[in-house]
């Protein structure tokens, strides 16, 4: 048993090296900015992290007491305001790999990136790969883990290519001729457990990669056939397009991607899988088995929703914010005549109606800028109301060939859908 400290043990890798050390019967020393989960394990000490802030070898010496081994898992794919490439991907790990200098930790592991070498370009590869040679020039017994695309449920990129590959037409990056060779996260977790247990690949660089390249196009066609849809029409959307969705993902923060990452697709993600063959002692899974059989309903309804959730918020947005809108500008006086019918008095006839409308449009607003349980039962509150009251004053819409109150029944189905939905997760 080692005890072994691994920063970003909150993330999509951190938490899977957390999972198989366990596993294996280590004591793992997770170091954690945002907890993911809060499960207890005797083998399992949490400790908080600030990447921003522990730029110094100070920082990190007490949490090295006792220690075997790091493992630097920390990364992030878009900065913000409170993460910067530069503080966690360079600095903070310069920081820790000196501290592990001093505290006498011999073994360090380093996961980076494919592509952080001399040619990188992106802000991402080159503070990867200066924290790279930071721990290259180290007394310590180092090993360098270069990963390509890393493929599981958890995965910011799977979250992506899962989505596009469950449209009813699949969009690609121009022709969608990008090559990748993406490894399965349960082979990056057990070549780097291998590492540790057995003292392999000291002070060498390992791309991590996937038994074969391949490119965007036929990952998207293989993770559709894991997922056990019918093959389909690909769609090529211009780079012009591609660039303009990117700068669109800097600008919200949302999403996997951004101008770092789809730089990175385009420059082209593959190496040699001979070192990862010999470390693990086989194949790593080939991309066509990276979905299991028996998972495939649960990805494929994953992928789905991650498409179909925005597609049907947008569809709400449009619907409260024309209700609100058309209603002011060309119903007004059928409107007023409404309210008239349900008793309201003449005084407050008008400033009611005023109100309805704008509380239509803050709705389609917030279905935008604050989806949410409590937006879905307010609205479903209001269409009831909205129903109920125009049962009362104008029963004749029942039978209404547009079926502006028949309307209402999905309507209200979708939004008692969304707020179960939503407590759920």
């Amino acid at each position: 048993m080692m005890r072994i400290l691994v920063t970003g043990a909150s993330g999509f890798i951190g938490s899977a090296l957390v999972g198989a050390l366990i596993a294996r019967g280590h004591h793992v020393i997770a170091c954690e900015h945002h907890r993911r989960n809060s499960d207890q394990d005797d083998r399992l000490t949490r400790i908080p992290v600030d990447y921003m802030q522990d730029l110094d070898p100070t920082a990190w010496l007490p949490r090295l007491a006792n220690v075997d081994a790091v493992i630097n898992a920390v990364g992030i794919l878009r900065e913000t305001s409170h993460a910067s490439f530069e503080a966690l991907h360079h600095r903070a790990p310069a920081a820790l790999f000196e501290a592990c200098e001093q505290a006498g930790v011999r073994r360090c592991i380093q996961v980076s990136a494919l592509g952080a070498d001399a040619q990188a370009s992106s802000a991402y590869h080159c503070s990867k790969r200066a924290a790279d040679e930071e721990l290259r020039t180290s007394s310590l017994a180092w090993t360098v883990i270069q990963p390509s695309l890393i493929f599981g449920q958890q995965g910011a990129s799977t979250q992506l290519f899962t989505t596009l590959a469950s449209l009813p037409l699949t969009p690609l990056v121009g022709r969608g001729d990008q090559q990748v060779q993406p490894i399965h996260i349960d082979d990056l977790a057990e070549l780097i457990v291998r590492l540790l247990e057995q003292g392999l690949a000291v002070s060498e660089t390992v791309a991590a990669v996937g038994p074969r390249p391949l490119s965007l196009r036929e990952l998207l066609q293989d993770v559709r056939k894991g997922m056990k849809l019918p093959n389909t029409l690909q769609i090529p959307i211009p780079l012009w397009l591609i660039r303009t969705t990117a700068w669109l993902g800097d600008l919200t923060g949302r999403g996997a991607l951004s101008s770092e990452t789809l730089a990175m697709l385009l420059r082209g993600n593959t190496a040699s899988d001979a070192d990862i063959r010999t470390l693990l002692g086989r194949s790593p899974k080939d991309p066509s088995v990276f979905i299991p059989p028996d998972e495939a309903t649960a990805w494929r309804m994953v992928g789905v929703s991650n498409w179909l959730a925005p597609l049907m918020l947008g569809a709400l947005a449009i619907m409260w914010l024309s209700a609100g809108i058309v209603s002011w500008l060309y119903a007004h006086i059928d409107g007023l005549s409404l309210l008239t019918d349900l008793g309201l008095p003449d005084p407050f006839v008008e400033p009611a109606f005023a109100a309805a409308c704008l509380v239509n449009v803050v709705l389609g607003i917030l279905c935008l800028v604050a989806p949410g349980r409590g937006l879905w039962l307010a609205q479903l509150t209001i269409v009831i109301f909205y129903t109920a009251a125009l049962s009362i004053v104008a029963p004749q819409l029942w039978a209404d060939p547009f079926g502006p109150l028949v309307k209402n029944l999905p309507i209200a189905t979708v939004l008692l859908g969304l707020a179960v939905m939503a407590e759920a997760s």
